[in-house]
């Protein structure tokens, strides 16, 4: 990229310090943590700036979309948008439909997606979507085989040399021991036993308090 590019490129930025800063937007992605109450504090502040077929897509790996949208003005414009990290190089993107939105938003996000270089799928709204579905089954095995006495690094280089792209933990470490651990309490909760969380379950959770 030529100097003149990145200029041009980084015109097409602008910043704000209010929700007005939205208005016009066709699609906004909201990006906050995993915390259904945030992100219905800010659905709500930014729909009082879009229009009314804009569409606000919020990237969550685990929250309800159907719940979300509960709280929307015009609940058929929420849809998910979920990345995966690192994004810069994991080309699938979920587009995440909850109990009202609509074939219009649902084919919008679909088509930014592919904009954007990414292989998007579409998934029904329910606990960890598709991916984390079966990546909780996973990540779950790899805790029980360090709780029953194997390395971490062992576990993670056996699963390289079997094709993964990374170990679980190295994984963990990228995804964030926060989010895994919510994602795990999410998908024990609506999927039940067979999603039980491994004994070091335990562990991440006192690292996450511990900040």
């Amino acid at each position: 990229m030529t100097p003149a590019e990145a200029k041009k490129r980084l015109s097409l930025i602008t910043g704000s310090t209010s929700n007005e800063g939205f208005r016009g937007a066709q699609v906004v992605v909201e990006a906050a943590v995993e915390n259904m109450k945030l992100k219905q504090t800010i659905l709500r502040e930014v729909e009082e700036a879009l229009g009314d077929n804009d569409i606000f897509a919020t990237n969550t790996s685990s929250l309800s979309i159907t719940e979300l949208a509960s709280v929307a003005q015009r609940p058929e414009n929420v849809v998910g948008l979920h990345f995966f990290n690192p994004v810069h190089k994991m080309p699938l993107v979920e587009i995440v439909r909850g109990r009202q939105t609509s074939d219009a938003a649902t084919a919008t996000v679909f088509e930014l997606a592919l904009r954007l270089g990414k292989v998007p799928v579409i998934v029904r709204d329910g606990p960890g979507f598709l991916v984390n579905r079966i990546l909780g089954v996973y990540l779950n095995e790899a805790g029980r085989l360090v709780s029953e006495g194997a390395a971490i690094d062992q576990v993670d280089k056996v699963l390289l040399e079997f094709g993964m792209p990374m170990g679980p933990f190295r994984l963990l470490d990228e995804v964030g021991v926060d989010v895994s651990v919510h994602v795990s309490e999410v998908l024990h909760a609506g999927l039940g036993s067979r999603f039980a969380p491994p004994p070091t379950a335990d562990m991440f959770r006192k690292m996450v308090q511990a900040g």
